[in-house]
């Protein structure tokens, strides 16, 4: 077992060690498209056996270059795996925990709102002074853009967050975060609507993706790098008639699943096919993956993730839990010549942080001096060569929820072949070799006291270079309550209540002491009920009409 300072010593080497294989990157610098999809099991492909489905554009980018069955994403949820991803750095040490919020929606509720970042302890944006990769892209003479969802900050007219082109992008157009959004300027901009409007959710992706074609086009010779950060499958999983004409014989809700996702898989191939017709493809690395597991499904057609049968392929755990389900997602790779065609590489542990790192050395940008990436650069893996990863990876997941049975663990550890993932509160370890066991179906660590114990004390050193608070750059002021607001309980607007306040106020509101708040119960409570029945079912997890004190207390 690697002890505290072996860890740190091996991350002061990162920066070095891309240096050395950024020389091996092409005299031509290589082009970059990033696609990144929102709740895409590692099952969502028909080439990992999900009958039925069909996504002829992403079995083609596997075909022509190299598909990845252990790569793992660094949370559970979208705002922090996205962090990684960018900064080449584990999301808690930008104070990214989970998605980020809206900080204003703070006055909305005597205890904050459950989407508020302070409850969290979490920045209200990630800090664009931060080793970006985006920005050192640019710096090396890259135009850079992002289309598609952004949720590196929060949205809305209340949010002061920096724009995406603070972050090192030349262009950008989004959803949930700041500046245009994407449907202006494309041919479908009178379908223009949220994630959670039925429309809007069926057009997203087709408008982000005609701004990543114009992009494309305009870069005109000049080396390139784009997000294209898509819709899919996030809720809402939406569906127009036309696009379900390619199931007619699949029953709902995988009628509607599977069409939005070959929706997707059909934009993927519009990119494909222009960096055919622009001679781009054989030096444009082509990148397919997604933030984390598929949502959670619901039983009944009026519930909102009813359409939501994403596919883990059989791994353990959904969005949200640190078993592989969670964070084990599709990582395809397309780079002719540099990224062996039709290979199924089931060995290379790849993270999300690796990522900068990686695209850096491809791209042969050496990183700064004074940067310190939690990734590596894992590009001998990229070209097929035998790699073993030299340190661990590690999960801070702090929104563990104990009534699940898959949602309990709080942090975890891959090294080698074995995964730890543990809960602080239960005391509860459970170790796997996920390469032989990898549906986590057996236990080992009763087999293998020691090493758990050893990853265990692992990851507690590990967390204690995690940052307390937010860096007070990235979190937004919060205004104050009006006075008629006063009688609600106490509370400090840039920190998180604690579990007895939360439990105070649900006893006090649980008039009929039943265990449970009902809508009228939850309303009689605040102070400011404006908006009460929407902020009582973000918090209603089940949909059951109740909230419980767990749901209650949820962060």
């Amino acid at each position: 077992m690697k002890n505290h300072a072996l860890i740190l010593l091996t991350a002061l080497l990162h920066a070095p060690l891309a240096a050395l294989h950024a020389a091996d990157a092409p005299a031509q610098k290589p082009n970059i498209v990033f696609i990144l999809a929102d709740d895409w099991g590692w099952g969502d492909l028909a080439r990992h056996g999900r009958t039925g489905l069909k996504t002829p554009n992403l079995d083609r980018i596997a075909r022509e270059g190299t598909d990845f069955h252990q790569f793992t994403v660094c949370s559970p949820v979208c705002s922090p795996s996205r962090t990684a991803i960018v900064t080449g750095q584990y999301p808690a040490r930008h104070s990214v925990h989970h998605a980020l919020g809206t900080p204003r929606d703070l006055v909305h509720h005597p205890l904050g709102s459950p989407w508020d970042n302070a409850l969290k302890d979490m920045a209200d944006w990630l800090s664009p002074k931060a080793t970006l990769m985006p920005r050192l892209m640019k710096q090396a003479g890259y135009t850079t853009a992002h289309f598609g969802k952004w949720h590196l900050s929060g949205e809305g007219k209340d949010i002061n967050a920096p724009l995406p082109t603070e972050y090192g992008y030349d262009e950008a157009a989004v959803w949930t975060g700041p500046g245009p959004g994407v449907f202006p300027g494309t041919s479908v901009a009178d379908k223009e609507g949220k994630a959670g409007n039925p429309i809007g959710a069926a057009y997203l992706t087709i408008a982000a993706t005609e701004h990543a074609l114009k992009f494309i086009r305009a870069a005109q010779g000049k080396p390139f790098y784009l997000d294209l950060w898509i819709h899919e499958t996030h809720h809402l999983v939406a569906a127009t008639d036309a696009d379900k004409a390619a199931y007619p014989d699949t029953p709902e809700p995988q009628r509607t699943y599977f069409a939005a996702v070959t929706r997707a898989d059909k934009q993927v191939g519009r990119v494909l096919d222009l960096l055919d017709e622009l001679g781009l493809t054989k030096n444009t690395i082509v990148i397919f993956t997604s933030d984390n597991g598929p949502e959670d499904s619901q039983p009944s057609a009026e519930q909102r993730f009813y359409f939501s049968v994403g596919d883990t392929g059989g791994l353990r755990g959904r969005k949200r839990s640190l078993y592989l389900g969670g964070v084990n997602v599709p990582f395809l790779v397309r780079w002719p010549g540099q990224v062996p065609a039709s290979r199924v590489d089931k060995t290379s542990v790849i993270s999300g942080v690796d990522m900068l790192p990686t695209l850096c050395a491809a791209a042969g940008i050496p990183l700064p001096a004074e940067y310190r990436p939690d990734g590596l650069n894992v590009l001998p893996a990229f070209r097929g060569e035998p790699f073993t990863r030299p340190q661990p990876l590690f999960w801070d997941w702090r929104f563990a929820v104990t009534s699940h049975a898959a949602n309990w663990p709080a942090c975890g550890m891959r090294e080698g072949d074995w995964g730890l993932v543990m809960n602080d509160e239960l005391k509860r370890a459970e170790l796997y070799d996920v390469v032989t066991d990898r549906f986590q179906e057996h236990d080992l660590a009763a087999q293998h006291p020691e090493r758990a114990a050893a990853m265990a004390k692992a990851i507690r050193e590990w967390q204690s270079t995690l940052p307390a608070r937010p860096n007070p750059e990235c979190v937004q002021p919060r205004i104050s309550e009006p006075a008629e607001e006063k009688k609600s309980e106490p509370r400090h607007p840039n920190s998180a209540p604690t579990p007895e306040q939360l439990s105070k106020t649900f006893d006090r509101w649980d008039a009929d002491k039943d265990g449970s708040l009902t809508l009228d119960e939850y309303k009689a409570g605040l102070t400011n009920s404006s908006n009460a029945e929407q902020r009582f079912k973000n918090f209603d997890k089940n949909n059951d009409g109740k909230l419980t004190r767990e749901e209650f207390n949820a962060k």
